[in-house]
Parts: structure tokens; sequence; C-alpha cells
């Protein structure tokens, strides 16, 4: 398909259905950020997403306590981790100063235990989520960081995590399940094979940015598919990491307009300052997507600078 036509039948038609919380349907309140709803779930989230692992760096707990309750007084209600970030400690840090806010907040972390995948690991990864959390349920809980296609066989294969991880979203411990990867988009394709056969997950979270559009895009290969599934699609490094900021690929606001033109429920933005919480926060409640002329235009302009070095995550 010419690239055009790719992109008038990704980015134009099926958009309209992920957007209910644009401002031309939704009455946002003062300080709140608009939200989407969560596949078919149909559950809303906040189209802004703190991220967990910037949380976990920095200076000090109280300077984390500064980003979190900075989030919550901008609106932001999705709150990321993962086991894995600072061995923990970004999931202690957000379960402290989340203690009293919980039924306020949608809160996702993740299961790593590379390269065993197995239940049992994700069983002990659950234990100690949950205790750092200081919850006793969450919001979503997905399998971190697929790499390949054995890696994803591994993991839904019998006894393997994503065995466990279904069977807690059966007993209510999560309400609902997911898959993230950011290496190889064929991994994330192999799960959606085992969606087919029937281990039904809800939430798929990769990276979306204007320069993976051109290079071993997430972008084309999986978002027609997950439309088709009505899955839900968490965007993450929506700047590629900060790359496309230092090296002036694209502005801050480009980056965030153009994850919020495609049919995500949520971005989830590592910010390190309140300071950036605020701008991000201010643009969200802007909810200022860009047209398809906009999105052609940007895509053409950067074409020249891609390299997989400003994506150094994936493969």
């Amino acid at each position: 398909m010419h690239r055009h036509d790719f992109l008038r039948t990704l980015l134009g038609l099926p958009l309209a259905r992920y957007l209910p919380g644009t401002r031309d349907t939704l009455s946002l309140a003062p300080g709140s950020i608009p939200t989407r709803r969560l596949g078919r779930a149909d559950v809303p989230v906040t189209i802004l997403g703190l991220g967990g692992s910037h949380v976990g760096q920095a200076a000090s707990e109280r300077a984390a306590r500064q980003l979190i309750d900075t989030a919550l007084d901008e609106g932001i209600r999705f709150f990321d981790t993962a086991e894995s970030y600072q061995s923990g400690g970004s999931e202690r840090w957000i379960g402290a100063a989340l203690a009293g806010e919980r039924d306020r907040v949608f809160l996702m972390t993740k299961t790593f235990h590379y390269p065993e995948r197995t239940a049992e690991g994700s069983k002990r990864h659950l234990e100690g989520s949950l205790a750092r959390l200081r919850t006793d349920r969450l919001d979503l809980w997905q399998l971190h960081s697929v790499r390949s296609i054995e890696d994803v066989d591994r993991a839904f294969a019998k006894g393997g995590s994503m065995e466990y991880i279904l069977s807690m979203r059966d007993q209510g411990v999560a309400r609902f399940v997911g898959v993230t990867g950011h290496a190889d988009p064929a991994a994330n394709l192999r799960a959606l094979d085992y969606w087919d056969r029937g281990l039904r997950f809800d939430a798929m979270q990769f990276p979306l940015n204007p320069i993976d559009a051109h290079q071993s895009s997430f972008q084309r290969a999986l978002l027609p598919e997950l439309a088709k599934r009505d899955i839900a699609i968490i965007a993450m490094k929506t700047t590629a990491a900060a790359a496309l900021l230092r090296e002036q690929v694209c502005t801050n606001e480009e980056c965030r307009r153009y994850a919020w033109s495609l049919p995500i429920a949520t971005a989830v933005v590592g910010m390190e300052t309140p300071e950036q919480i605020r701008q991000n926060a201010r643009l969200a409640r802007e909810s200022a997507t860009m047209t398809e002329k906009e999105r052609e235009a940007l895509l053409a302009r950067i074409r020249p600078q891609a390299s997989l070095s400003l994506e150094w995550y994936k493969r």
C-alpha cells in the first residue's frame, strides 16, 4: 500500500472510535485530563500517564513524591511502573505516595522474569509488586518487554508467565492484563497469534513516535491488527526515550500531538520534573491532535534523519 493511502486508512477513518475523550465529546472539569476508553474493556483512562521508571530514578523518595503529587494535581490518573524498575524501588515509592489515592487512580505494573518466563516467576513477582504497591489488586498487569518470537512462545506456553497472568485476571487480582514490547514488532505480532487462539489479553504497550513510522515500525505492523481486535493500545517512548528532542528531530509538542493522533488509549510518558508534568498535562488538556496533513508533513520532514541509533531499544 502506498504510504499516503496507508496513513489515510490507519490514521483517518478508524480513529474516531478511540477518541471519546476529546473536547468535542467530553466536558472537562478544571485541571482534569481527557480520557479515552481502554479498548474493548470500555473503561476510561487519562490520555497521559506517568512513567514509573523516571519516578524510580528521582533523586530521593521526597522528589518522587513531588512528581506523583504534581501528576495528581494536574489530573493524571494513569500510573505506570514495573517490578524491574530500580529493583522494586519505583513500586515502593509509588505505592507509598498513592496509599491514600488507590481508588482514584488506574495502577499498572509489569512482570519480567526474562528469559525463563515461568508462571512461578510471575507469581513471585506479583506477590512482591502487591506488597510494594500497598494494594491487593492491580488495574492492569502486563507481561514485560517481550523480545523475540521465541520469548513470546516461552511466555505463552503451558506453565508460562501468561498462564498465571491470565489466571490472576480470572481471580480478580488484576482487572486487565496485557503484553509490552519495544525490541521487535515480530514479537508483539506473535502474541497476537496466541490472542487469536483464545489467550485473550486486554492491552498492548509499545513505542509510538514519529521516527518509528520509518524504521522497524511498531505503528505499521501493529496498529491495524490491534484495531481489528479492539485491543487497547498504550504508547510508550513517544520521544524515542528523549532522543528525538536531544537530536532536535521533533519538538516535545509534535511528539505528544502525533501520539494522541493515533488510536491509542493513553501515552505513558517519563517525566523527570514537576514542570515537565505540568507542560505535558497542558498539552493533554488542549487535546490538540494532528490533522492528516500535519502528520504527513512531519513524517516527510524527518524522514532523512531516520536511523535506528535514535531508537536504541529496538532489537
